[in-house]
């Protein structure tokens, strides 16, 4: 918030408040920003790039590939599309990243790259469906390249207050299908003497390792043999609101509609203290500082009660969904105000 003391007097309105400084010797009227007569726009970013830029934030920084008959592409978003064949010694630039990316009504997000070799030159459509290992190259008319790449990021996420989506095809996906990438990886965090690991979306454990041995090791929580499905794009969490910290940041932070995914799970291996099983808590958030592309790892974990946890994993495969991204910044604010001579009203 910035401070401007040369503005002319403001009218008298309901957003004009009285600033004393100078332990009451000096009064200055001060019309606040945002107040119903305020006439300055904004200085916050747009929101519609803010939220491209949002569902494109697992891609950029890193390369995707797919085959097709002898030929292997890259796309690097936001960088680069490469075409090569290594056994011919074949290689060519299919275009570089141009700064015209587009956000359709449909969630769907379009890239162009030029002036590749010979000319080529590439358009890469983000559609919405489910994750696919690999993305789909046509060539029409020669030298130019369409990349179709299919991910739930590119729903429009209306259905069941934003619980659920439908592909063009007709597919019904689980919000839950946006952390689909994590399936068959396992995150660690070593806190002192344990490890902790969390396998999407099965199964988190507690171990000691010594000598590349995993002794003694504790389940925490399971979905097997719950009758929860496991199945890709079918795995059931709620989205919570978790409770804001309580630094003085936190306290001085504008309410955020920014929400969390959580799971629960329960049947972990019984607790000698409580003679019940282990459960526990977890809490999947887009990282405020989702611009940085921070990893998906777990940045939380603490036992609650005894053999009761909680753990939060931040991933920046929830970001695209606009439920689940952090609030729009407000950008620079002006608080503008005019002295009284006298010092008094």
């Amino acid at each position: 918030v910035n401070l401007d003391f040369d503005a002319e007097l403001p009218e008298p309105a309901e957003d004009v408040k009285t600033l004393n400084l100078a332990k009451g010797q000096r009064k200055f009227s001060c019309r606040l920003p945002g107040g119903k007569n305020s006439t300055e726009p904004r200085d916050a970013p747009d929101a519609k790039k803010h939220f491209l830029a949002a569902k494109l934030a697992p891609f950029r920084g890193s390369c995707i590939s797919s085959t097709i008959d002898f030929w292997h592409y890259d796309l690097c978003s936001g960088s680069r599309v490469v075409q090569y064949r290594d056994d011919a010694g074949l290689r060519f630039s299919l275009g570089e990243h141009q700064d015209s990316d587009r956000l359709l009504p449909t969630g769907e997000v379009r890239e162009l790259y030029l002036f590749g070799a010979e000319n080529r030159s590439t358009e890469v459509r983000y559609v919405c469906g489910p994750v696919l290992p690999s993305f789909e190259v046509v060539e029409d008319p020669v030298h130019f390249y369409t990349i179709t790449v299919q991910g739930p990021s590119f729903c429009t996420w209306k259905e069941k207050e934003g619980a659920e989506a439908t592909t063009p095809e007709g597919q019904k996906l689980l919000i839950t299908s946006l952390l689909e990438p994590m399936r068959s990886r396992c995150l660690n965090i070593t806190q002192g003497w344990w490890t902790y690991e969390y396998c999407y979306p099965t199964k988190m454990v507690q171990f000691h390792l010594e000598n590349d041995k995993r002794s003694p090791q504790y389940t925490l929580g399971t979905l097997e043999g719950t009758g929860e499905s496991l199945e890709p794009n079918k795995v059931n969490m709620s989205m919570y609101r978790m409770n804001p910290g309580t630094g003085p940041r936190e306290r001085r932070a504008p309410p955020s509609r920014h929400l969390t995914l959580e799971q629960k799970l329960g049947g972990g291996d019984v607790c000698d203290e409580t003679n019940r099983h282990r459960k526990v808590t977890l809490n999947f958030r887009c990282p405020g500082e989702w611009q940085k592309r921070p990893e998906t790892r777990i940045v939380g974990l603490t036992e609650s009660s005894l053999c009761e946890y909680h753990v939060l994993i931040q991933t920046t495969l929830l970001c695209g969904h606009h439920r689940l991204m952090p609030t729009l910044p407000r950008g620079k604010e002006t608080i503008q105000c005019v002295a009284h001579e006298d010092g008094s009203l």
